[in-house]
């Protein structure tokens, strides 16, 4: 578990990970809160979730954190939109997974969540099934849609909702880094963070266990470092010996 505290104008961000190998025999998650050489005041939570087991899980969400540093080290808030360099992050993260490919007898894939925190902004992105949740006190302002097939589905209105959950191949991710085709970045904002929102990035090793009201009782109750342990224990019970690596990156604002 590791907590940060930074200033955001007038809000103080405390920023908390936390991290379980669940009943795997590896952990093949990474997690980082970032700060940037040419932005001092930004700070960047990046999660990711590594796929493939032995061809490469691990390998590949270390690859997103080291490539994530190194492109944030470059961020300059005047010089870029946050839009443009989450476009530009998802696109250096898939040409180093491809090119370890390459260099390696291993397929390494992964997911990706991040939040950029800046003074008067918050901006979100993520590729894949790692969710981010965006709460304001304890309720939900905005959570990330799963990149699946059971997703795909119901965008291009083949199934509903409840019909698509069904489907033999549901959970099967549609969008990854790493992967054949080239990912596409999701991404959100808010342009007026309040003194009580929270951001949560979280792997489906943990959001698996939880709805969001549960979630947002949880984070709005609880200091970072509680809510986060909180969180991971949870999980891990629910899991019953069953239960996958599990991750998160949590943001609180408070008033400083």
């Amino acid at each position: 578990m590791r907590v940060i505290e930074s200033s955001l104008r007038d809000l103080k961000v405390a920023a908390c990970t936390g991290q379980h190998r669940g009943d795997r025999a590896e952990q093949q998650d990474r997690v980082s809160v970032l700060q940037g050489r040419a932005s001092q005041r930004c700070a960047l939570g990046v999660l990711a979730d590594g796929l493939g087991g032995r061809s490469g899980g691990a390998l590949a969400a270390e690859n997103v954190i080291l490539t994530s540093q190194r492109c944030f080290d470059g961020f300059a808030p005047s010089e870029d939109t946050p839009a443009r360099f989450f476009e530009t992050l998802v696109d250096e993260v898939h040409a180093v997974l491809k090119l370890t490919a390459l260099a390696t007898d291993k397929e390494p894939h992964s997911t990706f969540a991040a939040v950029l925190m800046q003074p008067d902004r918050v901006d979100w992105c993520h590729v894949g099934d790692s969710r981010i949740y965006h709460f304001r006190g304890a309720e939900l302002q905005h959570c990330t849609a799963d990149h699946t097939y059971a997703w795909q589905l119901v965008v291009e209105g083949r199934a509903s909702p409840e019909s698509a959950r069904l489907h033999p191949s549901a959970d099967m991710l549609v969008n990854s880094i790493g992967g054949t085709g080239r990912p596409w970045p999701d991404i959100g904002s808010t342009t007026a963070p309040g003194n009580d929102d929270s951001f949560l990035l979280c792997s489906d090793g943990l959001w698996a266990y939880f709805d969001a009201e549960e979630l947002g009782r949880i984070i709005a109750g609880n200091s970072c470092r509680e809510a986060s342990a909180r969180l991971i224990d949870l999980a891990r019970e629910r899991a019953r010996g069953r239960g996958d690596n599990c991750s998160l990156v949590l943001f609180k604002l408070d008033p400083a």
